[in-house]
Parts: C-alpha cells; sequence; structure tokens
C-alpha cells in the first residue's frame, strides 16, 4: 500500500509513500525520506515511528534566504530524495526546490544551506553557495576535509562548499550540444554569466523569422539544461562528461560517496556506471556503459549494470551500491570483483515484485531500490516501490 500514516505506532504497520533513502542518526534512529509525503519520518528503538521534519505539504520552506530559520515540523517541502548528518546537522538534497536546506538537531529548525531555488540554470562557482544556482541536487557526502559536496544532478557536476561558504565545482562538465553539437574539432563557448559551456550551430535557430546573430544564437542556447553525455575517463574528473537525468519527469539519481581512502564514487546514472574520481582523474569502475544485467563474479568494469543510483561504502572499502533497473543491490569488493547481495537482478521491469521477508536475502524480490545505507553489519535498503524500508544484516 501507499499512503502516509502510522505515526505513533509501529513502524511494520505504517504506510509509506516512496522511500528513497534512510541514514542512522548520531542516537541510533533510522531516519528516511517519505519522499512523496513531503516528509522525514524516524524509527525510534522501540520500532515506533513518527514524523521528524515536514507538514506533509508540497512547497519550499524557508524559500527565500532573507528568512529565518523554520521550525522543522512546520516545514514544506518539494521531493527530498537524500540526507546526510554532520556535525550536528541533517543536510537535505532539496531536489525539486533546487536547493541543499540543513536542520539544526539541537533545536530542529531549518535553514537553507546552498542554492537560490531557480531550474535550468547553472552559476556561483567561486561565490557564495547560497547565492548559486543549482537544478536537482540529489546527492550530499562530506569530503576527507570536511567539506560538503553536491551532486548537481541535471547540471551534471558535482560540487564543493569550501571553508569560505563558497561553491566550487570538482567533477563534470555541463556543455549544451544536444540541438547543436560542435562541429568536429570545435570547443565549446562560455556562457555568458554561467558556468555553461554551449555549441551552436551555423543556421538561423529554430522557429525565428529572421537570422539571429551570433549572440543571439549563444544566448538560446544557453538557455537550455546541460546535455547528458559521457567522456572524459583517464583524465582531468573537471573535463568529464555524465549522463544523470533531468527535467521534470527525472528521477532523482547519481548519488556520491567517498571510500576511506578519500576517493570520490560516482552513480553515473544514464551511463550505467560507477566511477571514480582519484587525485582528480576520473576512470569507470563498474559497468560497460550498456545497461543491463551480467558480470556477477567477474570484473565490476566488465559487468552490466541498469540505472546505478546510490552508493555506499564498507570499511573494507567494499563498495555497494543500488541497480535500479535490475531491482537488486549489489557490490563490488576490494579486489573489483562484482556480486549480488540482494534481490533477483533482472533487467526485465516484468519481474519485479515484493517477496522474500524472513528469508535469503538473494532470494528476495525487490522493486525499484533507490537507496542503501550501511551501518555496522546491517545494510537498509529503501525497497522504494514497495513503499518499505528493508533490513538485511551481512556476514
Amino acid at each position: 500500500n501507499l499512503g502516509y500514516r502510522g505515526d505513533h505506532g509501529p513502524a511494520t504497520e505504517a504506510v509509506l509513500y516512496i522511500p528513497m533513502d534512510s541514514v542512522v542518526s548520531p542516537d541510533g534512529e533510522l531516519w528516511f525520506l517519505d519522499f512523496n509525503n513531503y516528509v522525514v519520518r524516524a524509527i525510534d528503538a522501540n520500532g515506533d515511528i513518527r514524523t521528524v521534519i515536514g507538514n506533509g505539504q508540497l512547497g519550499d520552506s524557508p524559500a527565500s534566504d532573507h528568512l529565518p530559520s523554520v521550525p522543522a515540523l512546520a516545514a514544506f517541502n518539494n521531493h527530498t530524495p537524500n540526507l546526510f548528518f554532520s556535525n550536528g546537522y541533517l543536510y537535505l538534497a532539496a531536489w525539486h526546490e533546487s536547493r541543499i536546506k540543513r536542520v539544526q538537531l539541537s533545536d530542529m529548525t531549518m535553514e537553507n544551506f546552498a542554492g537560490r531555488g531557480v531550474r535550468t540554470l547553472y552559476d556561483g562557482d567561486g561565490g557564495p553557495a547560497l547565492k548559486a544556482a543549482l537544478d536537482l541536487p540529489s546527492s550530499i557526502t562530506l569530503d576527507p576535509a570536511g567539506h560538503i559536496v553536491i551532486m548537481d544532478q541535471a547540471n551534471q557536476v558535482v560540487r564543493m562548499v569550501d571553508d569560505s561558504g563558497n561553491l566550487q565545482t570538482i567533477a563534470g562538465k555541463c556543455v549544451v550540444d544536444l540541438d547543436s553539437p560542435c562541429a568536429p574539432g570545435v570547443q565549446p563557448l562560455a556562457c555568458p554569466g554561467s558556468n555553461k559551456l554551449a555549441c551552436i550551430g551555423s543556421g538561423p535557430g529554430p522557429n525565428v523569422k529572421k537570422p539571429l546573430t551570433f549572440r543571439e544564437r549563444l544566448a538560446q542556447e544557453c538557455a537550455k539544461p546541460c546535455t547528458p553525455s559521457y567522456g572524459g575517463d583517464d583524465g582531468p574528473a573537471l573535463n568529464a562528461r555524465m549522463a544523470q537525468p533531468y527535467g521534470q519527469s527525472a528521477d532523482p539519481a547519481g548519488r556520491i560517496a567517498y571510500d576511506h581512502a578519500g576517493n570520490l564514487l560516482i552513480a553515473d546514472t544514464e551511463n550505467s556506471r560507477i566511477r571514480k574520481v582519484s587525485n582528480g582523474v576520473i576512470t569507470t569502475i563498474a559497468g560497460t556503459g550498456v545497461g543491463g544485467y551480467s558480470g556477477d563474479g567477474g570484473p565490476a568494469h566488465e559487468a552490466q549494470i541498469n540505472h546505478p543510483i546510490d552508493i555506499d561504502i564498507a570499511p573494507d572499502n567494499t563498495i555497494y551500491f543500488s541497480d535500479v533497473d535490475n531491482d537488486c543491490i549489489r557490490k563490488i569488493s576490494p579486489a573489483g570483483i562484482i556480486s549480488t547481495v540482494v534481490g533477483q537482478c533482472n533487467p526485465d521491469p516484468n519481474a519485479r515484485g515484493f517477496s522474500g521477508d524472513g528469508g535469503p536475502p538473494l532470494q528476495a524480490k525487490l522493486n525499484r531500490p533507490y537507496g542503501i545505507n550501511l551501518a555496522g553489519n546491517k545494510l537498509y535498503v529503501s525497497d522504494s516501490y514497495n513503499n518499505r524500508i528493508r533490513v538485511v544484516n551481512l556476514p
């Protein structure tokens, strides 16, 4: 079932609506995003559930950087796919609000942290994070130096907030070239007032009665969203192209994490790859780039994966990820070998379902499991379209 009920009773009897992600709080509760109910809910040590953030109504709180913080339980939210605890705060990827928000745990008040709440824009590098334009920010993590790092999903980049509160891009490149690709050997142009790059063709542009000037054609292209693509492996991460979903009907995707060696891991969702940034260089560590299911027991970079979204790292640097369109959870060993840990991987949507509670994890059926969270020997799975949070006790 889907819906919203059950607060202050047993969590196993509650009704959810597409849970997206979970995380264990500093005091040991499991907090999770009830995505289509626009709230964060918590499960306490007794197994009871309650709402901790959100009034259950669609909106944006606080809607302006000039407003004070608001009580978390009174806040309006709009599809939040990822959450992350750090230094007394809960950070939220306010996806459809194009902001990063945070809740101060000491008084449970919410404030804006990054993004000015506009869509299809990409700007602000080198300036205050609160004044920058994000487009569908979908994931938050902490780098080894303690900086907040953000997947700016529809802008096809990863960005970092430095010690001064300024934003900078650390991986990925936004190029607008779907409708007007660059000619061979021609580099894209910088968009005025933006961090985008764009290619423009030689024609007058669509639906115009007279030819446009060069600047007009450039402005026309620069107004479009960043184009998903693939490129850059074995080179500087800042030159890499990614393929994250964009637009109003997109999935929240492309989550990020750091391993214990300080490398950035990226779920390059629509490229069906897991990529790694090490010392500024990007490589693919899992996936052939063709969505599907194959390769268990062999090298991860030779395996097929299918719309990976979430990533988490075990203490031994084993990488777990949600292979969403295969309806399973897989892992990559420190030696680079891929295997399945939860679910019956199958790229056929008709194979989805719900089964397996109380039995072996590999015999369970999942339905688009967007989120995973490792906590000790427990792997929490947001079995999103089964409207459940499930847990596996790992060996």
